[in-house]
Order: structure tokens, then C-alpha cells, then sequence
């Protein structure tokens, strides 16, 4: 996993997903978040109506475990809110939503929006917090494996 980001691994029979890391919002700052890690590896994703056909959903599904831990230390002491971001993808719909364990909100974004998991006092250096991840995606647009990058971002008061 890279610095300011992280990224999963979805796998399907012949079919492809990209999906790109953009920052969506200039007045926000990117949260570090290299120290997170994605369980698992790959992620394998399945039709959600057993195989696609007419009048049958065109979606794919799939989980994953992240251990998200942000470094938060440049906004100590500071009233904050924080973003799970997923930036817009080029091949078309995505969407995540996620539990967590209770320091971040549970959820859910679309792809090329972010979602509020945090807001208040930042008390602490680092925030950790397990977030379960369901994956949905447009299954007729995926053709092999492929990352799925997503980052934080803060906005301070």
C-alpha cells in the first residue's frame, strides 16, 4: 500500500475495473494514511442474481476488511471532519458502503463523492478504526482484476 491511500485488489472472471485516484475537493488535505492495511488480498466479486441476463441486475459484489489507521497528528487539537473519499471512475457506477467499529461512522459513497466518517476534536495523533467494505459495481463493464484506490481527506474548522 502507498502513502495517502488504499487500495483493493477486486477479481472477476474476464472482466475489467479501473479505478483512478483524483483529489475531489482543493480545500481539503489529503490524511496519510500509509499505515492502513487492506486484509485479504484480492477481493473476488460475484453477480449479485447469480449470472447476468434480461431482467436479471447487472451488479457485482464483493467485501473486504481495511485496517484504517490515519495519521491525524498535523490537525491535533483542531475541529475537523473527516471524508472517505472515492473518486469519480471512468468506466461508470461504483459504490462502497462500510461498518465500522465505532471511532468512524458507518456509510456509504458513490463513486466520485465522499462520505463524512468523522467529525469533532481531534484528541489523538492517530485514529484507528476496522472498516468492513461491500463493493458494488456495473459486473457487465469488469473485465479483469484491477485496483480499487480510495483515500481520507480532512477539512479543518
Amino acid at each position: 500500500m502507498t502513502a495517502a491511500r488504499a487500495c483493493v485488489t477486486l477479481l472477476a472472471p474476464a472482466l475489467a475495473l479501473l479505478l483512478a485516484v483524483a483529489s475531489a475537493h482543493a480545500q481539503s488535505a489529503r490524511v496519510d494514511d500509509s499505515a492502513s492495511t487492506v486484509l485479504g488480498g484480492a477481493v473476488p466479486m460475484r453477480w449479485d442474481s447469480g449470472a447476468p441476463g434480461p431482467g436479471r441486475a447487472q451488479t457485482m459484489s464483493g467485501e473486504v476488511t481495511v485496517l484504517a489507521r490515519l495519521d491525524l497528528s498535523p490537525w491535533r487539537g483542531r475541529s475537523a471532519r473527516l471524508y472517505l473519499v472515492l473518486p469519480a471512475q471512468p468506466f461508470g457506477p461504483v459504490g462502497a458502503s462500510w461498518s465500522t467499529r465505532g471511532r468512524l461512522q458507518p456509510g456509504l459513497v458513490r463513486a466520485g463523492e465522499r462520505a463524512l466518517v468523522f467529525a469533532g476534536p481531534v484528541v489523538d495523533d492517530r485514529l484507528e478504526d476496522t472498516l468492513r467494505l461491500r463493493l458494488e459495481i456495473d459486473g457487465t463493464r469488469l473485465q479483469r482484476a484491477e485496483s480499487l484506490q480510495f483515500h481520507f481527506e480532512i477539512d479543518v474548522e
